[in-house]
């Protein structure tokens, strides 16, 4: 009882802070939204402009929603009522408001025009990246998506045989053959604010169907699966790895950890029955705590490589709206399509 009117009470303070933050807000709700929507009209067209757009309503509608529940609760008159009905709207606006702020953004600031290379230093420090990558030499710094849903990489690549090393950016992913550099900087600090403003990264579930983690109590490994669904960078990730990870004395003992000594603590109790059976279980469980050792080099390693990666989620995996249904895709029609029209022997070899 005393567990459920402590959940209810922090509840009430949390439902109760953010409809102040809305109030403070809502003076500058419809210059926001103007904003993240002429930022919007700013930028070239792509596919998952229309997710924002709809991401935009979506707010407009929580906001519009959160304002009639506001005035027909007035100040004093059952306050924790109307927090509580305001919750499912101020949390929309919680979980969009770095959206707002990277569209509105676009405008204000355009892409400078860079360094220019000409094609043939293109393809040279083309060349040099994509060998510097496969031999582990380029160094991601910062990593984004353009407008038009282009990734943009700043990585360093020093010199062979000198202390300095230069900083590019390249087009695409890194790791393909299609890379491409764009520009080449003394410094990496040059060529990040060369970069045009960052678009609102994607996210992991885009149509919002996330798997159900039940947090329990002493199971903090579901909050850690919740703090990977919700990340939005690379090394967000990689820091939950290392929750699993850590071993002591230098951190606590991560999960990994805490599985090799339950598996080593079973074992033992195992052997102790003194039993045939038990011995046989006993050499089992200690097979198993040893193969955890291999997982955690494992997972140590490639915890490692997504915090390299400094990488984001692509703008195309944009969030589901909270209450606006997205639009349906078109009914599949049975109409038979019209035949295209033959294509001029001149045309074709213009192409």
């Amino acid at each position: 009882m005393l567990d459920e009117q402590a959940a209810q009470a922090v509840e009430a303070e949390r439902n109760r802070h953010l409809a102040e933050l809305f109030g403070d807000l809502r003076p500058y709700v419809p210059t926001l939204l103007a904003h993240a929507s002429a930022g919007i009209e700013a930028m070239p067209p792509a596919r998952h402009h229309a997710g924002w757009h709809l991401l935009v309503s979506d707010l407009a509608h929580a906001a519009d929603v959160a304002v009639r529940i506001l005035e027909e609760h007035p100040t004093g008159q059952d306050t924790a009522a109307c927090d509580a009905r305001l919750w499912p709207y101020l949390r929309t606006w919680g979980e969009h408001d770095v959206l707002l702020r990277d569209l509105a953004l676009q405008p204000a600031h355009p892409p400078r025009p860079g360094l220019r290379l000409t094609g043939e230093e293109q393809e040279w420090w083309t060349a040099r990246a994509r060998a510097a990558r496969s031999r582990d030499l380029l160094q991601p710094q910062e990593s984004r998506y353009d407008a038009t849903g282009r990734q943009l990489t700043v990585a360093v690549l020093p010199y062979p045989d000198e202390d300095e090393e230069v900083a590019l950016i390249l087009a695409g992913d890194i790791d393909s053959p299609h890379v491409q550099v764009l520009g080449c900087y003394d410094t990496d600090d040059e060529a990040i604010q060369d970069l045009p403003p960052p678009v609102p990264p994607g996210v992991l579930f885009p149509g919002g169907h996330a798997p159900t983690t039940h947090a329990l109590s002493g199971f903090p490994l579901a909050q850690l699966t919740r703090d990977v669904i919700e990340a939005q960078h690379s090394a967000s990730v990689a820091e939950a790895i290392s929750y699993v990870t850590d071993q002591p004395p230098h951190a606590p003992a991560g999960h990994i950890a805490q599985l090799t000594e339950f598996l080593d603590t079973c074992a033992t109790w195992a052997a102790a029955m003194d039993t045939r059976a038990g011995h046989e279980i006993a050499v089992r469980l200690r097979i198993l705590a040893a193969q955890t050792g291999h997982l955690l080099q494992d997972l140590t390693h490639v915890g490692g490589q997504l915090e390299e990666a400094v990488a984001v989620l692509p703008p195309h995996r944009t969030p589901a709206p909270r209450h606006l249904a997205a639009p349906r895709p078109p009914a599949v029609t049975t109409t038979p399509m019209a035949a295209a029209p033959p294509v001029s022997t001149t045309s074709a070899h213009r192409r």
